[in-house]
């Protein structure tokens, strides 16, 4: 039942109910691993949650059946299951073999070669959800490296198309994460061997265009062309629904609407209108739509399947012209009478088509140096809108790496100098006032928008009041200016913290009332979508409410998960508790614990990864603020050690890391080291005994800083 309620926006609430279950024996844990794991390969666009709930029980564990006294782990038995359906796919496809030949040999019925077909195409959707969801215990670092090779040239030996659907799905969910210095050779080995299968053309056009597909990927540095959004809401499939059928309409308006415009003497558009779907009950506004003059991106599917099959960076977003370099062919359009005695001014279709060809560039080559000398040799100032215009435009269905790169480059035009605010906001209004027609096509865009504008309040480029009230205007009459508000405040506190973003808001003397309906509740609203940190200062609450050790540690091991940076864990344990909370034991201990926990890299034998634990010393270092705390924080680490049945050496690795990054110093260990605390005692011997040598490391550097 609790799986069947699974989703990302119940997983909190659902995990605190799977938590509170009894699982204490072999046979109750193998039964909530079949089941989890039956519901993860079967729906593979959930995998992402359910490979978190493994992550949360994966330290789960119970006596076994047959060897009293022994353990048997939840992450263990996972992986057994997951290795065995991988290995049993190979059997089907000999079963299937087996089967087909009999088939063809015996006159067999109609309904019996339907059977076969149904069981082959049932064994296909189990693989892609198998390997779907090893995908993402891998990203969560619950499988290893090896294992992922492993998969990989095991699906690239068998040639057959479920093997290659298979490998193209593994790659896309964990290519960029095995793709680093050390593994390079390894990787480049698999990518000539599907290019190879590519230019063979043994296969059919759909895995060929799958596989072309992955190496675009990567030779984009793993950044997808449209961000994989997961499972989508209720809504999200009504409005998909109603735009699949309204397509042929909006094909008939678009018509119409081109044939008005030739009929004005409006000169024609090769491309075609990229209108978005015309809503059910409230059609587009047009007048407000043909201000804008659409420049067509390709998306990652049709750009495989143009001539060749092969999609990269420079040759998005072509027109007609059909080229993308940062100064393109001139047009032949005769130009308006000069601006200056020496240097002709653009037209606008013209200024349009030379900023398609910087934007593009800009964002395949990153070059800012570039990008802004190009828009200041094209002299165009007061057209500077389009440039604006096109660069929102281009991007809102492309990556969030891309919007911000995009967001970036306008930033520091508008810091240069280059670009006048008022042209800024002028193209920008142009997206605004359509933008809530375009949410029917792209359900995200108030997201969208807000990372294409956020960096514009980096560095004061552009007050906050002025920003706001300027991207408001067109909004407010449509009662959406607070839910793009909310968006670019939660990017602005991923650079900043809650605080400071609270007291930019209240000193530019900004009411969420001015930005909202009137039948709106201001305080309803600003709760619901967690900006509070707008009204009142953080650090002035009071009474928080305390949390319970479990509650604590559940909150901090999300966070580690979710991969927040330093800052954001600061804001979250500012925003939750006061001082006497975080200067308990518990506190201390929750987060030592979780902090080692997410440093474990799961391999054969165990290590930890420095690096993590370097990230997160800061943190550590602010609340272990005395001999005592470090001491709780050794007894944590200890007491995870015991919970993970001593692994061999781990515990070395951590004082070692934990020394180098000086979280905790040498009167602590040693403390540690002497302490009788009967509290303390479970596994103390072991754990005592695999540190000997870090011991005497110790005192031996110790007595030679003496002798110097």
């Amino acid at each position: 039942i609790i799986l069947n309620k699974l989703t990302p926006q119940k997983f909190q609430q659902l995990m605190k109910q799977v938590t509170e279950l009894t699982i204490d024996t072999e046979e109750r844990l193998k039964g909530v691993i079949d089941l989890t794991f039956e519901k993860a390969i079967s729906e593979p666009d959930f995998s992402v949650a359910y490979a978190n709930m493994c992550r949360c029980l994966m330290g789960l564990k119970v006596q076994t059946t047959d060897k009293p006294g022994a353990t048997v782990n939840f992450r263990k038995l996972l992986l057994n299951r997951c290795q065995k359906e991988f290995e049993k796919d190979k059997d089907d496809d000999e079963i299937f073999e087996k089967k087909q030949k009999e088939l063809e040999a015996a006159e067999y019925s109609k309904r019996l070669v339907e059977e076969l077909e149904e069981a082959k195409d049932k064994a296909r959707r189990r693989s892609l959800g198998n390997i779907k969801f090893i995908g993402e215990l891998f990203k969560l670092k619950m499988l290893t490296e090896v294992i992922m090779h492993d998969c990989i040239v095991k699906l690239l030996k068998n040639h057959d198309e479920e093997s290659l659907e298979c490998l193209c799905r593994l790659l896309s969910t964990i290519g960029k994460d095995l793709d680093f210095e050390k593994a390079k050779p390894r990787m480049d080995q698999y990518f000539n061997q599907m290019e190879k299968i590519i230019k063979e053309r043994k296969t059919t056009s759909r895995i060929r265009f799958m596989l072309q597909d992955v190496l675009d990927l990567r030779r984009n540095n793993w950044v997808p062309r449209r961000g994989d959004q997961g499972p989508k809401t209720i809504d999200q499939i009504h409005k998909e629904a109603e735009l699949e059928e309204h397509r042929e309409q909006m094909k008939v308006q678009q018509a119409l609407i081109s044939k008005k415009e030739m009929g004005r003497g409006a000169p024609p558009q090769d491309e075609g209108w990229n209108t978005v779907p015309i809503s059910k009950n409230r059609p587009i506004d047009t007048s407000r739509l043909s201000k804008i003059t659409k420049t067509p991106v390709l998306d990652f599917n049709n750009q495989l399947l143009a001539p060749g099959g092969k999609g990269t960076w420079g040759s998005w977003g072509k027109g007609s012209s059909g080229g993308t370099s940062a100064k393109p062919r001139e047009t032949t359009a005769t130009p308006p009478p000069p601006q200056t005695p020496t240097k002709p001014a653009l037209t606008e279709e013209e200024l349009e088509k030379k900023s398609t060809a910087i934007i593009e560039e800009y964002l395949h080559i990153n070059d800012m140096k570039e990008a802004l000398q190009c828009v200041e040799e094209m002299n165009s100032t007061q057209l500077l809108f389009v440039f604006v215009r096109n660069g929102l435009e281009s991007t809102l269905e492309r990556s969030t790496i891309t919007r911000e790169h995009m967001g970036v480059l306008l930033h520091q035009l508008v810091k240069t100098g280059t670009l006048p605010t008022q042209q800024y906001y002028k193209g920008l209004h142009e997206i605004l006032e359509v933008a809530e027609d375009m949410a029917i096509d792209i359900p995200h865009i108030w997201l969208y928008l807000a990372e294409l504008i956020t960096p514009m309040l980096h560095e004061g480029c552009i007050p906050m009041e002025e920003l706001f009230r300027e991207i408001s205007k067109p909004l407010i009459p449509l009662g959406q200016a607070g839910v793009l508000l909310v968006h670019i405040l939660t990017l602005l506190c991923k650079g900043m913290s809650h605080k400071k973003a609270g007291t930019m808001w209240r000193e530019a003397g900004l009411q969420w009332a001015d930005f909202l309906p009137e039948d709106v509740d201001v305080n309803k609203f600003v709760t619901e979508k967690n900006v509070e940190f707008t009204l009142v200062d953080e650090s002035e609450k009071s009474n928080k409410k305390e949390l319970s050790s479990a509650e604590l540690s559940k909150q901090l091991d999300r966070l580690m998960q979710d991969k927040a940076d330093n800052r954001r864990i600061f804001d979250w344990i500012e925003a939750n508790l006061d001082e006497q909370q975080t200067s308990s034991n518990v506190f201390v201990r929750a987060l030592m614990t979780s902090i080692c926990q997410s440093a474990i890299i799961y391999e054969n034998p165990y290590k930890v990864d420095g690096e993590h634990v370097k990230q997160r010393a800061v943190v550590l270092q602010k609340y272990l603020k005395d001999e005592q705390k470090e001491l709780q924080a050794l007894y944590a680490l200890q007491a995870l050690m015991v919970q993970m049945e001593q692994p061999a050496n781990l515990l070395r690795m951590f004082f070692d890391t934990l020394y180098d990054e000086d979280v905790i110093k040498e009167e602590a260990f040693y403390k540690w080291e002497s302490s009788k605390d009967p509290a303390e005692q479970q596994g103390k011997g072991v754990a005592l005994k695999s540190v000997t040598a870090f011991f005497t490391w110790l005192r031996e550097d110790e007595d030679e800083s003496d002798n110097s």
